[in-house]
């Protein structure tokens, strides 16, 4: 970002300043809300006598929204990261239906083993049911 004149430098410090007060914590990165209220300052107390060029303009303009995409890019990303987890982990889940198992019991911590009879999923986490037992996907030690 272009800055010009001591005004909008203070300006600027002064719209950080309220971002870090607002959260309360200090920040370590610019979101695009940040980005258009310095851009708003920027503009408000520019120097009229040599305002801001075309250019400058063009140029913070672009960077703007090149920064929205990048966190639209980001969000889209997590999005499918997530959605991508959830389905690997039916398909694991599922292709363990009808195969015997080994694993250890979370509550005794001594070896169990059982044929996996039905898959239920508690908060995205599947469970497996064995015979007599509930297992997670994390205490399974082998496939027989």
């Amino acid at each position: 970002m272009i800055i010009s004149g001591s005004r909008t430098a203070s300006a600027m410090t002064d719209v950080t300043t309220t971002v870090q007060k607002q959260d309360r914590e200090p920040v370590k990165e610019l979101d695009k809300n940040a980005f258009l209220e310095l851009l708003t300052v920027q503009l408000r107390y520019q120097d009229p006598m040599s305002p801001m060029s075309d250019q400058d303009f063009i140029a913070q303009m672009a960077q703007f929204s090149s920064l929205e995409q990048t966190q639209n890019l980001a969000e889209a990303m997590n999005r499918f990261t997530d959605s991508y987890m959830r389905i690997s982990a039916v398909s694991q889940a599922s292709s363990l239906l009808g195969r015997e198992v080994q694993a250890v019991d979370p509550e005794t911590g001594s070896t169990i083993t059982g044929t996996v009879t039905r898959v239920t999923f508690i908060d995205g986490e599947p469970q497996l049911h064995l015979e007599k037992h509930v297992i997670s996907m994390r205490d399974i030690t082998s496939v027989v």
